[in-house]
């Protein structure tokens, strides 16, 4: 196994984690029915699962809402600042900010994912931003199509990998178009750590437990909710190459091929987004990807991938240097 073995004690918990990652059960019981596939008693599983998430490396189980189905818009805000830190903090409370990392970029240092309702404030935010902590250079990359979004982790490659809910619905209904009210969808982000995790929730609304899963499942084949189960903290675990790849087509008419392409050749890709700049033109490379890996030399089969693309002009590497957000529930 890649992964420092010491971080995943006892024996069986890496084969428990894949589990609860890329076979996630869609059962009332779903941490029993892992505890029978490994051969281990229900208690001992949801024990070790709430020390892991004491210690941070299991960030929650549940499920990805999309965040079309909340409608709101996501964008991939670039920016040159001095103090990363405090620009983070000014745009998280203008904009739902998600991810913030310090890359290595030559001009643009700080990359946030942030999400509103209103696109024209975030570009009001990104801008400010970028004149109030840096020397007034930005760029908004917004998420035209999401092609592939899951983010897992396989413990025994030690390289990020996607799982099989990856497929991201480009305009989902609302939750509330299902029957579903909205603070239930993101109710299930983060599931109970209990025998039967839905059964309190679905009390909470009237609701049986049974009747909950229906919908739960319902929302996943519209696209509402997406990538069941667990959510690890991959820093902690050892994944300490983070790179963010960004891809441009040999023309601008290729560049929706040319992040298939990526789907449907690069598993570790965790997400893969199809973006437009504002102001328009700014940024060229705009394909976007991420790769997570224990070690960097495990990047190369990717990187020689990547060579034979007959629809790829260039691509940077934008490794991570810092998270200025660890620990955030995504």
């Amino acid at each position: 196994m890649q992964v420092p073995a010491e971080r995943l004690k006892p024996s069986w918990l890496p084969e428990a984690l894949m589990e609860l990652q890329y076979r996630f059960p869609l059962t009332p019981t779903p941490y029993a029915d892992v505890a029978s596939r490994i051969g281990i008693s229900l208690d001992v599983l949801i024990e070790r699962l709430r020390k892991l998430k004491n210690m941070g490396l299991l960030k929650r189980v549940g499920f990805y809402l999309n965040y079309r189905a909340e409608r709101k818009k996501a964008a991939l805000i670039a920016l040159a600042v001095r103090d990363p830190d405090a620009a983070t903090r000014f745009l998280a409370e203008r904009l739902q900010v998600t991810h913030s990392y310090i890359r290595d970029h030559l001009v643009y240092n700080l990359w946030i994912v942030g999400k509103h309702p209103s696109q024209e404030e975030i570009v009001r935010a990104a801008e400010k931003a970028a004149r109030l902590y840096g020397d007034g250079r930005w760029v908004v990359l917004w998420g035209v199509r999401t092609h592939r979004l899951s983010v897992k982790y396989d413990l025994y490659r030690g390289v990020s990998r996607a799982g099989p809910y990856s497929t991201v619905a480009q305009n989902p209904p609302t939750p509330q178009q299902l029957g579903v009210p909205m603070e239930l969808a993101r109710a299930l982000r983060i599931l109970p750590l209990e025998p039967r995790p839905y059964r309190s929730l679905a009390q909470s609304y009237g609701m049986s437990e049974d009747e909950l899963l229906d919908k739960v499942k319902e929302m996943l084949k519209a696209g509402v909710l997406g990538d069941p189960g667990a959510a690890l903290d991959g820093h902690r675990l050892g994944f300490s190459y983070n790179v963010m790849y960004t891809l441009a087509p040999r023309s601008e008419g290729q560049l929706t091929s040319l992040c298939s392409w990526v789907n449907e050749n690069i598993e570790e890709a965790t997400h893969i987004v199809e973006r437009a700049a504002t102001p328009r033109g700014a940024w060229k490379h705009l394909c976007y990807f991420m790769f997570h890996a224990v070690d960097e030399k495990l990047s190369k089969p990717l990187e020689e991938k990547l060579s034979k693309c007959p629809l790829l002009e260039s691509y940077m590497k934008l490794r991570s240097l810092r998270d200025v957000l660890p620990g955030v529930v995504r």
